[in-house]
């Protein structure tokens, strides 16, 4: 069992794994104002696929195998390639403040899916929290009133993608690496970037925009590394809560960075939508520890 130092150590670089991530999509918005989205997301993509290759030639992995075309691993790809094209889009249309507080009910849609689909025992507790929390995302985006944004429904969207993404993730084998399936993934970033590029044009990139493609990479990859750190400094249920700490990032963006106003309903929608997620995860841990 790990010890109180270093579940703290866990809690702190699961902190820092989503500080950097919000980091990442802020650098990535501004990227997106400057360059051709498609441009943004094909540099996104060979930076993510340099970094993971590199992990798999020193852990001595094949790259290029069959395992490619398992279903599962289908799934997860194209589930990444769904996420990631709508993040993008969510990002650069909609409120940055939005997208944050819509891109956390991805633990309840996980729950309802395995429930729904791989027949995991979930009871009604956790369901009803499920609902609860989508509830709340009805309070973010608030369809039907004058201020809804429809673009945020691009949020709705790669969360589904993501969602697939970590289904497709729990049916592969365990024989595939995390590192060679996030390789695959990120060979949709670069495909999906060249189409996009074929029709969006290219960019000479500014000093400007440079900086912010450079931090956008490094941002990205200090949180997956931050993120693997800290899943193996503790115990998860102790730092999994702190996930949620990337919702509080991203309103610290929007309002002070961005200027982004946040009302009753957005508050109040995010606050329901944390609560429902962290009251599911602990009844995942206890019906573990009853179990």
């Amino acid at each position: 069992m790990p010890s109180k130092s270093e579940n703290i150590t866990g809690m702190l670089f699961m902190t820092l794994s989503m500080a950097s991530f919000t980091l990442a999509d802020l650098t990535l918005k501004w990227a997106c104002e400057i360059l051709p989205t498609g441009q943004v997301m094909f540099i996104l993509g060979l930076g993510c696929c340099g970094l993971f290759w590199s992990i798999a030639k020193r852990k001595h992995e094949k790259v290029l195998t069959r395992q490619f075309f398992m279903p599962a691993v289908l799934l997860r790809t194209v589930g990444e390639g769904v996420a990631v094209i709508f993040i993008f889009l969510a990002l650069i249309h909609s409120a940055f403040t939005s997208v944050a507080a819509i891109l956390q009910t991805l633990p309840l849609l996980m729950t309802l899916i395995s429930f729904v689909f791989l027949g995991e025992k979930v009871g009604i507790h956790r369901l009803l929290a499920v609902i609860i929390g989508f509830t709340g995302v009805l309070l973010i985006i608030r369809p039907g009133a004058d201020s809804f944004d429809v673009f945020s429904l691009y949020a709705v969207l790669a969360v589904i993608g993501m969602a697939m993404r970590d289904v497709g993730s729990r049916l592969s084998p365990v024989t595939i690496s995390a590192s060679m399936l996030a390789l695959y993934g990120s060979m949709t970033f670069v495909l999906i970037g060249l189409v996009m590029m074929w029709f969006g044009g290219v960019k000479a990139p500014s000093i400007e925009a440079s900086g912010y493609l450079i931090g956008m990479i490094l941002f990205a990859s200090s949180g997956s590394y931050y993120a693997t750190k800290a899943m193996r400094s503790g115990e998860i249920s102790i730092i999994s809560p702190l996930r949620y700490t990337r919702l509080l990032f991203g309103m610290m963006v929007g309002v002070f960075i961005l200027n982004e106003k946040v009302d009753q309903y957005m508050l109040l929608g995010s606050a329901i939508v944390v609560t429902a997620g962290l009251y599911v995860l602990f009844r995942e841990q206890l019906h573990r520890r009853q179990g």
